[in-house]
């Protein structure tokens, strides 16, 4: 029983990684059969992963039977930068109460080289969200982190569909830049202006890939 229940877990992240990764798209379908052979595996697993998946809303209810990956509409990208907005700058008031602005623009100077010489939108994106997420981090407030934690999946799913398109990737760096040059600056206004430039962008970028694939 308990090597069932460990390969049906491993099906699950193997989907669910799919569909964060975009290399299953909103709006895909989800073939039981083909996930099936392409894992070597039989299709109870399969079945169970998604499921589960369905349970946890990544997976809706698509044409005939098939279930298709969930689409990113307008309202999801409103709720995500809206909890973004909120968490982030609270963790820019808690730096600038603290003083410590620069230890932390230290830090994120080093990620951002690290995302400066990544090759690839996957690794682009998680150094984006590692960034985002020490910033939450230097709050220590567990429960804070927890929830955070909780929509992480899909901000990354949505940073990959944001940065569809070369011109987007050199725009993501620069926004970066300028959060970490703030910081760096002891400058509490510019930082917040630069950080709801970067959510701003994100925002606009989002809603009118929804829009042209709709």
């Amino acid at each position: 029983m308990r090597e069932k229940s460990l390969l049906s877990d491993q099906v699950y992240e193997n989907i669910k990684n799919g569909i964060i990764s975009l290399k299953y798209p909103p709006y895909s379908a989800i073939k039981e059969r083909e996930i099936s052979e392409n894992l070597g595996v039989s299709r109870t697993p399969v079945r169970e992963a998604i499921q589960r998946l369905t349970q946890e809303a990544w997976l809706v209810p698509g044409e005939g039977k098939r279930m298709q990956v969930r689409p990113i509409t307008s309202k999801d990208v409103h709720e995500i930068i809206q909890i973004r907005n909120l968490v982030e700058y609270s963790a820019l008031d808690e730096l600038f109460a603290r003083g410590e602005p620069r230890v932390i623009a230290g830090q994120l100077d080093f990620i951002l080289n690290e995302m400066k010489a990544a090759e690839e939108e996957y690794s682009l994106v998680t150094l984006d969200l590692k960034f985002h997420n020490l910033l939450v981090e230097s709050m220590n407030n567990g429960r804070l982190l927890r929830f955070w934690c909780a929509v992480q999946d899909e901000v990354k799913r949505m940073g990959l569909l944001r940065l569809r398109g070369n011109d987007r990737w050199q725009e993501v760096i620069n926004e970066h830049e300028r959060l970490v040059e703030m910081l760096w600056n002891k400058d509490p206004v510019r930082t917040k202006l630069a950080l709801r430039e970067h959510l701003e962008h994100s925002y606009a970028n989002l809603t009118n890939d929804i829009e042209v694939k709709a």
